[in-house]
């Protein structure tokens, strides 16, 4: 502990001895908090009174909605007659000694279709982006969107008294391949592989995959195996029920071959929106994102089996003879396996996507799917090959598996580009209307996951495009932390280009509470003794009186001007 705080005074010391302490200290906040004059200010002097001083509010999102004027895009709602939100906070902001950096969701469309932006444009939105919540993405392949978005980002720099502006989602939702014309087209003549035929409903298939799988079949027939042997899909009959377990999350990602199969099971039970459920587990529930759970809805209405999402005090509404949907069911109790045993040998029907990984220590459920064990997790491209010695799936044309390895390679290398691409322009452009103006982007907080959804900030950072990155540090495992900052001192030694975002939130039930300051402390230590010059968080409707009364009598006690890095090598 005295060799911590040793560390952390020394950093203190370092940034304030020749003059005012510099340190970052930020927070995102959402339109919630600035959509009226009063909740600026009453939110403006919660900030004030945690002795914060830099605010990254969100104004551009939900299909094109913004919080500030623009004749690119339409006001939000529920902003009174003739208020300007963005422009009123940067008032109050300023008059505090608080900076503002405006704050753009980019990749993620963020709403309903068609929304403002894809009413007018349908064709920028991405072909094949994700399902439910994840389902509607621009598509940043085309140049057009990219300019779109570059005009909408400069523009609002332009016309307002910024400090910075801020990408977010600056990514797609995975190495998915967009079947529009343009991309195809233009990967095409960049890599010289023909353009992509828009079927493709059949097995073998290249995908990227993230899978929890479960493996050592023992009653379970293998319908389909990853490269690694491990199966990919099986089948368990089990008195006189079935269950199927689609080993991977399938449930986010599109693909048709796998639409096609889901088909196919569900016609073979009998499912329909009379008689499916889907069961998401309180277990589950507490722990897991609820997206997935609205995906995978939305993605089985789409086949005509619209599910009813129930928890484990409803499996009695489920007749002897229905079917039940498990997605991402990491977590049950022992009572609603031994339920699902009894379900299925009854007669009834499981479709299981993604493996019930952690779950699976019940031996009722182990006689449920048919498989003994936890497989080891993996994320990327696999080949998922239809087993020989089986007959439900159908087998297609034979795959060129080492071209198409050599395809996807290129797919990725091709997407990560378009993003690049933008993340360029707008710094260019920003450098030119206001050279003192920073731009910043939140970023997966771990290399591989960031490769997986095309968003290459650490080639920003070499390239000298951004001048730094916020990355998304939510864990509430130190552990992982300290791994991640080692990561990242890899890339950035001095720590002068990466200023790390902590929650203030945590999970709890249905909701979220403010995170144990403990916790938070904690972390803001971790940061300090590896040499951050400051942290941001997310996000200001969970910074509670107690949590300002830490900051501002503790780690924040003494005033701060906010830490920005030296210029790069594009402003020079």
């Amino acid at each position: 502990m005295r060799k911590t705080l040793l560390l952390i005074g020394a950093v203190v010391f370092a940034s304030c001895c020749f003059g005012e302490m510099v340190q970052h200290r930020g927070i995102w906040l959402h339109p919630e908090q600035f959509k009226t004059r009063e909740l600026a200010d009453e939110w403006i002097g919660r900030v004030a009174a945690a002795r914060l001083n830099a605010i990254y509010p969100l104004v551009w999102c939900k299909g094109g909605t913004g919080w500030y004027r623009s004749d690119l895009c339409p006001m939000g709602e529920g902003v009174p007659e003739g208020f300007d939100p963005l422009g009123y906070l940067i008032e109050a902001a300023h008059a505090r000694h608080i900076d503002v950096h405006a704050w753009f969701v980019n990749g993620h469309y963020g709403e309903a279709k068609p929304g403002f932006v894809f009413s007018r444009h349908p064709d920028w939105e991405l072909q094949g982006g994700g399902r439910g919540a994840d389902s509607t993405w621009y598509d940043l392949g085309k140049p057009e969107v990219r300019d779109f978005e570059r005009d909408v980002m400069l523009g609002c720099l332009k016309d307002y008294n910024l400090d910075g502006i801020h990408f977010d989602y600056i990514r797609y939702s995975g190495q998915v391949v967009c079947r529009c014309g343009h991309c195809q087209n233009e990967f095409s003549e960049k890599y010289g592989f023909a353009p992509r035929p828009k079927g493709e409903d059949t097995f073998p298939v290249l995908l990227a995959v993230g899978s929890n799988p479960l493996g050592k079949p023992t009653t379970a027939k293998v319908l389909a195996t990853f490269d690694s042997g491990v199966p990919a899909i099986t089948i368990n009959q089990m008195g006189r029920g079935e269950a199927v377990l689609i080993n991977w999350g399938a449930a986010m990602a599109t693909c048709p071959a796998v639409d096609g199969f889901v088909r196919q099971m569900l016609a073979r039970f009998g499912a329909g929106a009379k008689n499916t459920y889907q069961l998401n587990t309180t277990e589950t529930a507490a722990k897991y994102r609820p997206e997935v759970q609205r995906a995978a809805h939305d993605w089985l209405a789409g086949m005509g089996s619209g599910t009813k999402i129930i928890d484990e005090t409803s499996l009695q509404k489920i007749p002897a003879d229905g079917t039940v949907v498990l997605v991402g069911q990491y977590l049950m109790g022992e009572e609603t396996a031994r339920w699902l045993e009894g379900f299925v040998g009854g007669g009834g029907h499981c479709l299981f996507i993604d493996g019930p990984v952690f779950a699976i220590k019940h031996d009722s459920l182990k006689r449920v799917v048919g498989l003994q064990q936890q497989a080891r997790y993996f994320h990327g491209s696999t080949v998922i090959q239809p087993a020989p010695d089986q007959d439900v799936i159908k087998p297609g044309p034979p795959l060129d598996v080492e071209k198409e390895r050599q395809r996807m390679a290129k797919w990725v290398e091709y997407r990560t580009w378009t993003v690049t691409e933008l993340v360029r322009s707008v710094y260019r452009g920003a450098k030119k209307i206001k050279p003192g103006a920073q731009v910043s982007a939140a970023v997966f907080y771990k290399k591989a996951s960031a490769d997986g959804v095309c968003q290459d900030w650490y080639g920003w950072l070499r390239e000298g495009c951004i001048d730094y990155v916020l990355p998304m540090a939510y864990t509430e495992d130190n552990e992982e932390l300290a791994k991640a900052f080692a990561e990242w001192k890899a890339a950035d030694p001095k720590m002068d280009r990466i200023i790390p975002g902590f929650s203030i939130y945590s999970r709890a039930g249905k909701g979220a509470v403010t995170r144990d300051i403990k916790l938070v402390d904690s972390q803001m230590a971790m940061g300090a003794s590896n040499g951050a010059r400051g942290n941001l968080f997310f996000c200001l409707r969970y910074l509670n009186d107690d949590l300002i009364g830490f900051l501002a009598g503790g780690r924040f006690a003494g005033a701060a001007k906010p830490y920005y890095p030296a210029k790069t090598a594009y402003d020079n």
